[in-house]
């Protein structure tokens, strides 16, 4: 139960930060044909940097997580995370391509930058986020054809701790804690 409880947790999180799922109604019917198609993504080498601050970043973290999720591709990934917050994500899409799904939703973050140590030059460090992370749940899709996949999601919030660190330079989520009680 708890694993399940972290796994849902984990992936209502990963959706975090995007915009409304294109090409879906408001039952949640994805239908690719009678939607706009979005704008391809640039490619995973000029994935943007955000502003650079450990807020940035995160925020940056919870893009790369919806463009992974709704298109199957990790390489984005190194960019944003390392550490067991890659991990789980990289586990995540591998399940996903497993069973032939996609998943698309809508989060917002709010958080809170509560520590920050730089180490000397400033190429090297630690931050702690708290977020309250606002989803309306992931939508999941079968790849191919677009047909819903289980219930409709209901809208939550979570609380998140979150642990950033720095290596030459650049913020990368690291580490991703939901406590016991994740209401916010």
């Amino acid at each position: 139960m708890a694993k399940h409880k972290i796994g849902v947790l984990l992936t209502v999180l990963l959706l975090a930060g995007g915009c409304a799922m294109a090409g879906a109604t408001p039952s949640g019917a994805f239908r690719p044909g009678e939607a706009t198609a979005p704008p391809r993504p640039a490619s995973p080498v000029s994935t943007p940097r955000g502003d650079g601050s450990p807020l940035g970043r995160y925020r940056l973290f919870h893009e790369v997580i919806e463009y992974t999720l709704e298109t199957g591709d990790p390489r984005r990934v190194p960019a944003v995370a390392t550490g067991p917050a890659a991990a789980r994500l990289l586990d995540r899409v591998r399940r996903n391509h497993r069973a032939g799904v996609v998943q698309r939703g809508h989060a917002v973050p709010r958080p809170t930058l509560t520590a920050l140590r730089e180490g000397p030059g400033h190429g090297a460090g630690t931050a702690e986020i708290v977020d309250c992370v606002t989803a309306s749940g992931p939508w999941t899709y079968r790849a191919r054809t677009g047909e819903r996949v289980g219930p409709a999601p209901r809208p939550r919030r979570h609380l998140v701790h979150a642990t950033l660190t720095k290596a030459h330079g650049i913020w990368k989520v690291a580490a991703l804690t939901i406590p016991r009680n994740a209401r916010c």
